[in-house]
């Protein structure tokens, strides 16, 4: 049988071994002006930023919205913003 092509093909089986969350990760508040790092846990699909491209990368909490929060972050010599919940978040 041929192999599924999706967007969770590739995601999934590089990040399966980072284990389990505890409770009080994902209970986790950030205030604006926080400084975090996204770091993408492969058991939470909500909320996770859309490439592997941000992963690991630094950027500064501008506003909760939703479940989520609105991170600014630099890619190269561009400014972005994304919208990433808590599960997917750790203070830097």
């Amino acid at each position: 049988m041929k192999r599924s092509h999706g967007p969770q093909s590739k995601h999934s089986r590089n990040l399966r071994a980072k284990g389990r969350v505890a409770i009080t990760h994902l209970l986790r508040e950030f205030a604006p002006g926080d400084n975090v790092r996204i770091d993408v846990n492969p058991h939470f699909l909500r909320g996770r930023p859309s490439t592997l491209r941000f992963n690991h990368k630094h950027g500064i909490v501008l506003s909760k919205q939703g479940r989520g929060y609105e991170i600014k972050i630099n890619d190269g010599d561009k400014t972005k913003v994304l919208f990433v919940t808590n599960a997917h978040l750790v203070k830097a």
